[in-house]
């Protein structure tokens, strides 16, 4: 027999090389065995059925809702913010939903040091607190804003740092870092010029401007990796989606700054209305109508991030709760929505199966196309 038809069983009785020289063989690595069932795979209708409520509950709780006070009959107000509220609700069912779920797979699968598991685990509870406590009252007590929104911004940094290490969740991370050094930079212009307005410092007002200023383009920043990741995903849904997207932002900011005069339409009289104070305060330097832009393109392109038919659930639901978050997170539901996206991504970023249905998706449209 030839050294070349020799196989394992022939060699058997063979003593290997390093045996002659006392040296014990080297063990054979381990096959890691990928599971047979993943939690995205389970849960795939909840996350593509959140994705679809948080882009039409921002669109309508953002826009239409305040639009109308002051530009419609009274009916029409009463069905708005009744339809507003109706899908905040639903949102919230499917948010504490995803954070319960989520936090349960992330214990459970014990795969993150604590360090990174501790904000997208105990993220949840605190924000569902909070949301319960303003459901309650008319408003968030004092102080409370602070808390969800360094919770969340923790949260969506330990979501970004495990989802980078992974190919088919990278531009997801590169989202939720964006958002939330957004966040960082917006929470602390709002206490540098609450600060300000005590101290009667003007230099320290004109900082949190600066501060303001980086928030808005952290912002954009994400929202560019948002739209990139988008418009590759297709030439058809991914393509046309995001440019009808921010074709439609772009003709809502400019009804915002049409709907200030008299003879203005309806509908740029209701985006004044609605989106006139989006630069928020204190105000960035020179860029109001970026600011102003951001916030109907964030929720334009998730709802075409949404309607991405062939793509995975999970991306769909971390990219549009992502951006309805807006790296705002000062309010329960989207802090809510951003822990329940870094959570998910995680999850995701440990998912073989989803990485490679991923992958095989994007080949097969690429065939198509």
């Amino acid at each position: 027999m030839n050294p070349a038809d020799a196989t394992p069983a022939d060699s058997a009785g063979e003593e290997p090389a390093n045996s002659k020289s006392g040296e014990e063989p080297a063990p054979a690595a381990a096959v890691p065995q990928m599971p047979t069932w993943t939690p995205t795979q389970g849960v795939g209708w909840l996350l593509r059925s959140a994705a679809w409520v948080a882009a039409l509950a921002g669109i309508a709780g953002a826009i239409l809702s305040p639009g109308v006070r002051g530009n419609a009959s009274e009916a029409v107000v009463e069905a708005t913010d009744r339809a507003s509220s109706t899908l905040a609700y639903f949102l919230a069912l499917h948010l504490v939903a995803m954070a319960s779920y989520g936090a349960f797979c992330l214990l459970r699968d014990n795969a993150l040091p604590a360090w990174l598991r501790t904000p997208l685990v105990a993220g949840g509870p605190v924000v569902v607190l909070a949301l319960a406590v303003g459901t309650l009252r008319d408003h968030l007590p004092p102080g409370f804003a602070v808390v969800i929104s360094a919770v969340a911004t923790c949260a969506a940094l330990s979501g970004a740092l495990v989802a980078a290490r992974a190919p088919h969740t990278r531009a997801a991370a590169g989202v939720l870092l964006l958002l939330a050094f957004a966040s960082i930079a917006r929470l602390a212009a709002w206490e540098l010029a609450a600060r300000a307005g005590d101290a009667a410092s003007v230099q320290m007002f004109a900082f949190s401007r600066g501060l303001a200023t980086a928030g808005v383009l952290f912002d954009a920043g994400g929202q560019l990796v948002a739209v990139t990741w988008l418009g590759t995903r297709s030439r058809g849904a991914g393509q046309l989606g995001s440019t009808a997207a921010l074709v439609g932002a772009f003709a809502i900011t400019w009804g915002v700054a049409r709907g200030v005069h008299s003879g203005a339409a309806l509908w740029q009289a209701i985006a004044h209305t609605a989106l006139a104070d989006a630069p928020g305060i204190p105000q960035p330097y020179g860029l109001d109508a970026l600011a102003t832009f951001l916030v109907p393109a964030s929720l334009l392109v998730a709802f075409a991030i949404a309607a991405q038919p062939r793509q995975e659930a999970v991306m769909v639901s971390v990219m549009a709760m992502a951006l309805v978050s807006r790296g705002a997170f000062d309010a329960p539901l989207r802090a809510l929505c951003a822990i329940a996206a870094a959570q998910w991504v995680s999850i995701a970023s440990f998912d073989g199966r989803a990485m490679w249905r991923t992958l095989l998706a994007e080949r097969a449209l690429r065939k198509d196309e």
